[in-house]
C-alpha cells in the first residue's frame, strides 16, 4: 500500500484518506496486524481491506466501510461500530466484546467462532451471515435481523 494513504490513515486524517482511497481504488490495502486502537476512522472508506489481527479495540468506526474485508481475528472489542458496513466481510473469530453495533450491517458475513459477548444491537443487520460457534453471552438477539443466518452452536439457534 502507498505509505501516504497508509499515513493519512494512521493520523486519522479520513478525509484526506478517502480523497486518496477514490483516487488508488486498484491499490490493495494492507493492514495486518496494524495497531488502530481508540483511533477515529468514522466514515473511512476500507472496503477490500486486508486486516487479519489488526487491533480496532475503542476506536470510533461509526460509518465506516469494511465490505468483502479481511478482518479475521482482527479486535473491535469496545468500539464504536454504529452504521459499519461488514458485508461480506470475512470475520472468524472476529473480538467484537462490547462493541456498539447499533444499524450496522454484517449481511452475508463470516462470524464463524467470533466473541459477540455483550455487544450493542439495535436494528443490527445479520441476514444469511455466518455465526456458526460465535459466542453471544450477554447479547440480545432481540435487536438483530437474524433472517437465514446460521446459528448452530449459539444460544440464538432455537430462538428464530
Amino acid at each position: 500500500m502507498s505509505s501516504q494513504g497508509e499515513s493519512l490513515l494512521m493520523e486519522g486524517k479520513v478525509a484526506g484518506f478517502n480523497e486518496w482511497r477514490m483516487k488508488n481504488l486498484t491499490v490493495k490495502l494492507d493492514f495486518s496486524g496494524r495497531n488502530f486502537a481508540g483511533k477515529n476512522l468514522a466514515g473511512a472508506h476500507l472496503n477490500g481491506a486486508v486486516a487479519p489481527n489488526a487491533n480496532f479495540a475503542g476506536a470510533n468506526l461509526s460509518g465506516a466501510n469494511f465490505v468483502q474485508a479481511d478482518l479475521n481475528g482482527a479486535n473491535f472489542e469496545r468500539a464504536n461500530c454504529t452504521e459499519t458496513l461488514f458485508m461480506y466481510a470475512e470475520m472468524k473469530q472476529a473480538k467484537l466484546a462490547g462493541a456498539d453495533a447499533t444499524r450496522a450491517n454484517f449481511m452475508w458475513a463470516n462470524l464463524q467462532g467470533a466473541n459477540m459477548t455483550s455487544m450493542k444491537m439495535s436494528r443490527t443487520v445479520f441476514v444469511e451471515a455466518n455465526l456458526t460457534g460465535a459466542s453471544v453471552e450477554g447479547t440480545d438477539s432481540a435487536g438483530a435481523h437474524l433472517k437465514y443466518a446460521r446459528l448452530e452452536g449459539t444460544p440464538w439457534a432455537g430462538n428464530r
